[in-house]
């Protein structure tokens, strides 16, 4: 098993997670993001959205975190993370996909506007210009190019902010009533909210899960969890969360955001 990702992906994180509560060994290929390496001929053979993470095994090609996640599980059955209940399995499924198409999307335009911009902006414009332009979907391609020009300032972070947080408040309906996402056992639902609820932490938005009481706990326990320890925090580089922390701080200093 080789798994092709990179330290501060939260798609990648979220699937290292998984590998992680599994005990799945993989060989580990780290794409370099702000190097450009997920455009190379090579990863794009693979991975033709150019995006991380991409997991081959046993022969087999997979992309899409979610994808990867639930393949893992029905592979390697051992120490399941889905529930045995269709229907708890649909809304598993349910909150990934909300995930998937709500806060993904806004994750990245919160990361680029906040802790990618400035040093991109520092970076040569025709530097900038081709990894924007490498970008093979259409519409990520113009969202970078606004985030990157505009940043805080532009309404596609105000939006993405307010989809985000709206998506922590439903987390928080959850959690009120459950010690875990999808009930009272930890599941794939789980692994996937959690590199989103720790950019929050890492974009210095630290209030917006203090004012969510049961979803810090939650946040607590999950990062208590030994697969956090090995799949997230041992990988992180300081001096990029220190980056992201400061960046965050300069960048919202001047707005309310609960």
């Amino acid at each position: 098993m080789k798994l092709y990702h990179n330290p501060m992906s939260s798609c990648s994180q979220k699937v290292r997670l998984v590998l992680a509560e599994k005990n799945l060994p993989y060989e580990s290929v780290v794409i370099d993001l702000q190097k450009g390496t997920q455009f190379s001929e090579e990863y794009l053979q693979l991975n033709p959205n150019a995006v991380v993470p991409t997991l081959t095994d046993k022969g087999s090609t997979l992309i899409e975190s979610t994808l990867i996640n639930e393949y893992l599980d029905e592979e390697y059955p051992e120490h399941r993370l889905s529930p045995d209940a269709p229907e708890q399995r649909y809304l598993m499924r349910l909150f990934c996909r909300m995930l998937d198409d709500l806060v993904h999307p806004a994750c990245a335009v919160m990361t680029y506007a906040i802790a990618a911009r400035p040093g991109l902006l520092a970076r040569p414009a025709s530097e900038r210009e081709a990894l924007i332009a490498n970008i093979p979907d259409p519409i990520r391609r113009a969202s970078r190019k606004t985030v990157i020009e505009h940043g805080t300032d532009c309404t596609l972070f105000k939006t993405s902010l307010s989809t985000y947080l709206n998506m922590m408040d439903r987390a928080e309906v959850l959690l009120a009533r459950q010690p875990f996402i999808n009930g009272d056992q930890v599941s794939l639902a789980d692994f996937a909210l959690l590199p989103y609820v720790l950019r929050l932490e890492q974009l210095a938005m630290d209030r917006a899960i203090a004012t969510r009481v049961h979803l810090s706990q939650w946040f607590g326990a999950m990062k208590a969890r030994k697969s956090f320890t090995s799949a997230i925090h041992d990988l992180l580089p300081e001096p990029a969360v220190a980056a992201f922390k400061a960046a965050g701080e300069a960048a919202l200093k001047d707005l309310d955001i609960d």
